[in-house]
């Protein structure tokens, strides 16, 4: 097994994955980035793993939540090259992965996982040993009243610190490969994950004026 892992919701992430280690990876946080280098990321994670675009067996794709124009396009990568190569593309949900790092430590037994959402607002999900949340969307007040005193981890926890805190933990490809691994995942359809109504909505239909 030699997965591809790649997820866009936050920033670029890629990762090469055998099915029992990392063999390379790469994230980057800047935001507008996807569509020129997410291609790009593949190509150099592959070459720099040691193995070959024909070794790669499974493609895992972070699904969401997060922004329109960059998730869609680590889905749409992930679906073309699985297309490509006739092989399997698995969805996951993107917050899995910075809750796979954060309770595999064992330092705590439950958080809650916060991205950026815009709109003053976060994506997030309650994560326990036993128990996971569906990622939903909060302003950061709501969610404080949600779970006071929780522990709150991911990219989100800086962005509101006058209400909530927490440990900044980066979400990595690599930890969404090795969800896909131990079987502890929600495999998820590969579409994006946007819990919002679109912006564009389609016009209502014209009044018919008649003349008299």
């Amino acid at each position: 097994m030699t997965i591809l892992a790649i997820d866009t919701s936050v920033g670029i992430s890629v990762a090469v994955h055998d099915g029992l280690a990392v063999l390379a990876q790469i994230n980057r946080l800047e935001h507008a980035i996807q569509g020129e280098m997410t291609a790009q990321y593949i190509l150099d994670m592959v070459h720099e793993s040691g193995t070959a675009i024909s070794d790669i067996t499974d493609v895992v794709v972070g699904v969401g939540p997060g922004p329109y124009t960059g998730l869609r396009v680590g889905i749409t990568t992930g679906l073309v090259f699985a297309h490509a190569r006739g092989i399997r593309v698995h969805g996951l949900c993107s917050l899995d992965a910075i809750a796979f790092d954060v309770l595999t430590c064992g330092e705590v037994s439950e958080c809650v996982v916060v991205t950026d959402a815009r709109r003053k607002e976060l994506y997030w999900a309650h994560y326990g040993v036993t128990s996971t949340a569906e990622p939903q969307v909060n302003t950061p007040a709501e969610l404080l009243a949600l779970f006071p005193g929780g522990t709150f981890v991911g990219p989100g926890v800086s962005l509101y610190p006058d209400v909530i805190a927490g440990e900044n933990v980066s979400l990595r490809a690599a930890a969404l490969a090795e969800v896909f691994v131990s079987g502890t995942g929600h495999i998820r359809d590969v579409v994006p994950m946007y819990l919002r109504k679109p912006d564009a909505v389609e016009p209502a239909l014209r009044k018919l004026v008649t003349r008299a």
